[in-house]
């Protein structure tokens, strides 16, 4: 086993998953409902189940030891513009280097490979030659898989083909939207798959029995966590379904 191997296989060490909010979401909308005061929201959640939080490289810096205390740390390491623009990017470049990674404490990297754009062979190229860069220093790279079409990031064969192919360019694990046959999305990924939110209007708790029972190796949930009227209730409900 080698250092990224074991690292990777650090962020599992719960019963071989990975429960994780996702907090990066001011990057992209700013001010945000639930996380006006990311610290606040952090220090709310740190007593809960959750095993990580995915945060932006400004608000590592913020932390403490005791706000972050036996939490991985997950950091967002690529941008493609925000609500403020006029387009949609279909092409995210990484900001972060390893060792910014490494001085801030991160246990991993997350980074965005959008494809079926425009730009989809430069995205996979960014993607992999970050996974080879950071790799290099035992860095694990979660790669959460986007389309430039929004509207079919819950279609299957999107999914399904999104997942495997970040798998083939390097991803240790794969960050992928809910779907129908989510089964098939996790049978055809050679690396762990953790569920991306999950559908508007949707019971969060039933989406993530059935991802579960497919073989989904955790959560990383954002909106449906930090906006919830009650967070803890729901992080030891989702617990519950992920590790019994």
């Amino acid at each position: 086993m080698n250092g990224l191997a074991r690292n990777t296989e650090r962020l599992f060490e719960n019963r071989g998953t990975l429960f994780s909010a996702a907090l990066d979401h001011p990057q992209i909308y700013g001010v945000m409902e639930g996380l006006v005061d990311p610290i606040a929201t952090i220090k709310k959640l740190h007593a809960s189940e959750l095993d990580a939080f995915i945060l932006n490289p400004g608000v590592f810096k913020l932390l403490d030891r005791e706000t972050v205390n036996r939490k991985k740390l997950i950091m967002r390491a690529s941008l493609g513009g925000t609500l403020m623009g006029t387009t949609f990017c279909d092409h995210h470049s990484v900001m972060v280097s390893p060792k910014q990674a490494l001085q801030a404490g991160a246990d991993a990297i997350l980074i965005m490979l959008v494809l079926h754009g425009e730009h989809d062979k430069e995205s996979m190229i960014e993607a992999a030659r970050t996974a080879e860069l950071f790799h290099d220093y035992a860095i694990p790279v979660i790669m959460e898989v986007l389309s430039a079409d929004y509207t079919k990031n819950n279609d299957t064969a999107v999914v399904r083909n999104g997942a495997r192919i970040a798998a083939e360019i390097g991803a240790d694990v794969v960050k992928a939207f809910y779907c129908d046959d989510f089964a098939s999305v996790v049978e055809g990924c050679p690396v762990p798959i953790i569920l991306a939110g999950g559908p508007k209007d949707a019971d969060i708790v039933s989406v993530a029995k059935s991802v579960v029972q497919s073989g989904c190796k955790g959560f990383a949930f954002g909106r449906n966590l930090f906006q919830h009227e009650k967070p803890t209730e729901l992080v030891h409900a989702l617990d519950r379904v992920l590790r019994g």
